[in-house]
């Protein structure tokens, strides 16, 4: 539920707030889980503001923190 919500709160966010709100939700959503809908929402936020010909600036982020938090929440958050 709390998952969702974040996403949402994101996906929310990438349209009427300021761009602080998207990638936050992509730094806790890839910080618990291995979040899809953290690139997804990086790809979204891509499409909405990025100039023709830019660089993919939040999808690439969002890929190098989902693929840098693996260590961490595999280390600390999936021991029981």
């Amino acid at each position: 539920m709390i998952r969702i919500l974040i996403a949402t709160v994101g996906f929310v966010g990438a349209i009427f707030l300021p761009v602080w709100v998207p990638i936050t939700a992509i730094l806790i959503s890839a910080f618990f889980w291995r979040a899809s809908e953290a690139m997804l929402l990086g790809l979204f936020v891509d499409f909405l503001w990025l100039p023709v010909g830019g660089v993919p600036w939040v999808t690439l982020g969002a890929v190098a923190v989902v693929w840098l938090f693996e260590p961490i929440r595999s280390e600390f958050l999936s021991r029981q």
